[in-house]
Formats: structure tokens, C-alpha cells, sequence
């Protein structure tokens, strides 16, 4: 097995889980475990529960400038 470094531009993170963040192309990036998180049959699993994609919107918001470059 080998092990690869990826870099995503993120734009939004979950209000509940700021680890969980989002990319422009709707992946979903957990940060504490370094790995994406796949859709299932019954939608994403968060923290032991599963949320379909339509329900997210209401759960995310947009990353504020001040924490995705303090130097701006």
C-alpha cells in the first residue's frame, strides 16, 4: 500500500463539525481522518447517523476568511 498527499480547495464546513469540510465539487473531506467520505445507499454517514445530500444545505456554512488565511 501506498500513501498520497491531495490538496482540495475547500469553500464550506459543516456548522456542527468544522472538521467536515466541502469542496466546490460536493466532496465531502473529513480532516481529522484524512479521508473523503463516500455516498451511500442511504446517504453520508456523520457521526453516526446518515444524512442524504438534500439535507445538507441546511447543515453547512461558508468557511469565514479569517480562518482559511489569517495574513489577508
Amino acid at each position: 500500500m501506498e500513501q498520497v498527499n491531495l490538496t482540495f480547495k475547500v469553500i464550506w464546513r459543516f456548522k456542527e463539525y468544522p472538521h467536515l469540510k466541502i469542496t466546490k465539487d460536493k466532496k465531502i473531506i473529513d480532516c481529522k481522518k484524512s479521508r473523503l467520505l463516500t455516498y451511500n445507499q442511504r446517504g453520508f454517514f456523520i457521526n453516526g447517523k446518515y444524512y442524504k445530500r438534500k439535507d445538507l444545505n441546511a447543515m453547512i456554512e461558508k468557511i469565514p476568511n479569517n480562518e482559511i488565511c489569517p495574513f489577508k
